[in-house]
């Protein structure tokens, strides 16, 4: 479900630094923090390093989709700095293991994990999150929840198709459409939020369907993307959720001459971020 990430390595060195005296691993449990140099804790962590910090989902949050992004502050080395790993686990209400995965650190100080499938309409679900290093677990992170995105059928009054297969002509054409419509300005007049503002509200017809833009119905397998970690949204690029194929829209989008003509421009690497749009954000297409 969520972007998987390249793991990074260390020195033995400062693995062998970081990490206690190798005791029988529990079952993990709430954890409270490593104390002295040598002792594991109880739930079983060896790594000398802080529990990570959740950030969003906040708890008992609503999300905006079907596919959320989770962040959370990376957790700290108590002797040492290494480049960590972290192990996600998203569970079910029943505390059941949904999906279990490897994301790297972010230099930033903080890592983000986008999902790349669905998970349940309205459904509550949790997560948590502990850092690693060469397969040492340090303690886990508290247990937050967050319930997905209602679904959402926003239009004039008809009925929105069921999920169907949108190519990228047809996709584009749904687009530009809007844009039209909208009078949307894609020059230097408007600044980097509002034209990213467009595309999100734009592709939320696309990915969700609408009543009047996109009556057949909505391609949950279109997404927009980042830049990269810590990067804002593209304004201009669109892609598919699975394959990561990107096309390019608009040329000198921004600038004083912005021109449609649309071009492929290979997959996405890992780093970039891909994800749906908001739902929310349907509402501001025109009626």
């Amino acid at each position: 479900m969520f972007r998987r990430f390249t793991w990074l390595g260390v020195a033995a060195a400062t693995l062998a630094f970081l990490v206690a005296c190798s005791q029988a691993p529990q079952s993990p449990v709430s954890p409270s923090a490593v104390s002295g140099t040598s002792a594991a804790n109880p739930d079983g962590s060896t790594l000398k390093v802080s529990a990570p910090t959740l950030i969003s989902p906040a708890n008992a949050a609503r999300a905006d989709s079907v596919r959320p992004t989770v962040v959370f502050r990376n957790a700290v080395g108590r002797f040492a700095s290494a480049a960590l790993s972290y192990r996600l686990q998203v569970l079910g209400v029943n505390n059941a293991v949904i999906d279990e995965l490897l994301v790297s650190q972010d230099a930033s100080g903080q890592t983000s994990l986008g999902t790349e499938a669905d998970l349940g309409y309205d459904t509550e679900y949790r997560w948590r999150v502990r850092a690693e290093l060469e397969g040492q677990p340090g303690p886990w992170s508290e247990v937050w929840s967050f319930r997905t995105a209602q679904r959402v059928l926003i239009g004039t009054g008809d009925n929105v198709g069921p999920p169907r297969n949108i190519g990228f002509n047809e996709t584009y054409d749904i687009l530009y459409t809007i844009y039209q419509a909208a009078r949307w300005d894609i020059s230097g007049r408007s600044n980097r939020d509002q034209l990213n503002l467009f595309l999100e509200t734009a592709m939320a017809a696309v990915h969700y369907g609408h009543g009047k833009w996109n009556p057949r119905g909505g391609d949950a397998g279109w997404c927009i993307k980042n830049g990269g970690p810590g990067r804002p949204q593209s304004d201009d690029v669109i892609v598919r959720c699975d394959t990561r194929d990107a096309w390019d829209l608009v040329l000198g989008i921004g600038g004083g001459n912005p021109v449609w003509s649309p071009s492929y421009i290979g997959r996405l690497p890992s780093i970039q971020q891909v994800y749906p749009p908001r739902a929310s954000t349907l509402a501001r297409l025109p009626q």
